[in-house]
């Protein structure tokens, strides 16, 4: 399993990300404000096909902008 971490505005996204199959991952994010603070509903768990030869991190750091922009708005 490996975590990465990605800060956006005011938010922080720590993913945790484990190869399920064969190109296929899923992610474990968890969005806390700049303060640390959590709500209920701040955990996200997405499963997502992975492109062989593209960086886990980078498919990870689109994946975690685009549940941030979506579910709280940057």
């Amino acid at each position: 399993m490996q975590t990465l971490s990605y800060t956006v505005g005011q938010w922080r996204a720590e993913a945790q990300i484990e190869e399920l199959e064969t190109g296929k991952l899923m992610a474990v994010i968890s969005v806390t404000d700049d303060k640390g603070t959590a709500s209920a509903d701040s955990k996200h768990t997405v499963v997502f096909e992975h492109q062989a030869g593209m960086d886990t991190g980078r498919e990870t750091e689109v994946l975690v902008r685009r549940l941030l922009r979506e579910r709280y708005g940057i």
